[in-house]
């Protein structure tokens, strides 16, 4: 746990906003529904906005050894339910020096709501407390915790009625959702303080090398303060990944994306690849 204190205190040492409570600075939020009136037992989805502003940005579902994830707490009328967030795929950031898992430019986190069988013919109100790390291009501009409560009334009646533009911009944030990617074998294996991770393509296409290539991990196992080696060797792409010891002392799993800016062969286009896979 040494080296993961000693970075925690360097990380701290520069974010002179750590407490601040500022609720806007570096971004502007707002929560979206694509439908404004709801049927009953209908399922639908909601999001919340995060418009970064001056080179602003927030933190992905694990930001990595430094960041603070977005998260959402609801508070529904009796009879909802609301998914955990589904997040599009990430980006890296910079916190001053350090690398991170986030979002450079805005963010659409997207959840769904399950309406009851029964509703009343009044209008029901959403509820959430938002919190977030907002962090800027330099040193005195990092670590801005941002929160607010947030709600959004919708109508109520037989059939559903869409919001134009909450629907235009929740469809195009379910674009950015992590997609599987057919015809590719993984493998994931230790070797002391690292994990190895190895991609093939079924048909035997040949993985092109790229340093920009990345392993997002959606489990905070894997340090951000020390680089990822990809390399290419023969059929496999594999990633050596260094394990953080804050990590648990025995993996059970790997889960994440892996990003290939190029593309995956056989996914038109699609950069990253979702990974899940247990360890013995």
């Amino acid at each position: 746990m040494k080296n993961a204190i000693v970075a925690a205190v360097l990380i701290l040492g520069t974010c002179t906003n750590i407490l601040a409570s500022s609720k806007s600075v570096g971004v502007n939020h707002a929560l979206i529904s694509e439908f404004e009136s709801i049927a009953p037992g209908q399922t639908f989805t909601v999001a919340l906005f995060l418009d970064h502003t001056d080179s602003f940005h927030t933190y992905w579902k694990n930001p990595g050894t430094a960041g603070l994830a977005t998260s959402l707490k609801w508070t529904l009328p009796k009879g909802f339910e609301a998914s955990p967030i589904r997040w599009q795929v990430p980006e890296k950031v910079k916190m001053v020096i350090y690398d991170a898992y986030g979002y450079n430019s805005d963010a659409m986190l997207l959840v769904d709501i399950k309406a009851p069988e029964k509703l009343t013919e009044e209008p029901v109100t959403l509820k959430a407390k938002a919190v977030w790390m907002a962090c800027g291009p330099e040193p005195k501009q990092c670590c801005n915790l941002g929160f607010q409560d947030l709600s959004i009334s919708l109508k109520t009646g037989n059939k559903p009625k869409w919001d134009d533009k909450g629907r235009s911009l929740i469809e195009e944030a379910r674009k950015k959702l992590p997609k599987h990617v057919k015809g590719w074998k993984q493998s994931a294996k230790r070797d002391g303080e690292k994990l190895i991770l190895t991609v093939r393509n079924s048909a035997g296409l040949a993985v092109e090398e790229d340093q920009e290539i990345c392993f997002y991990s959606e489990l905070n196992h894997f340090t951000t303060l020390k680089k990822q080696i990809s390399k290419v060797k023969g059929d496999d792409l594999i990633i050596t990944l260094p394990i953080a010891d804050y990590a648990p002392e025995k993996l059970e799993q790997v889960k994440g994306l892996i990003y290939h800016p190029s593309g995956w062969h056989g996914s038109k286009g699609n950069k990253y690849m979702p990974v899940s896979l247990r360890l013995d």
